[in-house]
């Protein structure tokens, strides 16, 4: 049974954000925000708090590509300017790109969806 209570204070949008980057509640940092990889519970195991309302639909994809991106493609075209071979530069462009957006997506989601719930932004609204 959720332990909700009605005068719960709401954290700041920051204390929320860093929460979801954890993969942890933004309402009250004890609950898990994923049921699996990128799939967000509909409610806190914890404290109740309702996440069904809150879609993060592509924002997080676009987010994760805007951050990578200054990473990635200095290090493609230094190992494409290296003088390898292209089998092995193709290697390390593939590697480095499905890594990085496996490690980075999830923890982006996550804060994406911190920010929307500290925002008080639900589906729908526009």
């Amino acid at each position: 049974m959720p332990n909700k209570s009605p005068n719960q204070s709401r954290p700041h949008t920051g204390r929320a954000i860093w929460r979801g980057v954890r993969h942890l509640c933004p309402a009250c940092g004890k609950g898990r925000l994923f049921s699996s990889c990128l799939k967000p519970v509909s409610q806190c195991a914890v404290c109740g708090e309702d996440y069904a309302h809150i879609q993060a639909e592509d924002g997080p994809s676009w987010l994760t590509i805007l951050l990578l991106g200054p990473v990635l493609v200095p290090l493609t075209l230094f190992v494409t300017f290296s003088g390898l071979s292209i089998a092995l530069v193709l290697s390390v462009a593939v590697v480095s790109m499905i890594g990085g957006v496996l490690l980075a997506l999830p923890r982006v989601k996550g804060g994406f969806i911190g920010a929307l719930w500290a925002l008080g932004i639900r589906s729908g609204d526009r």
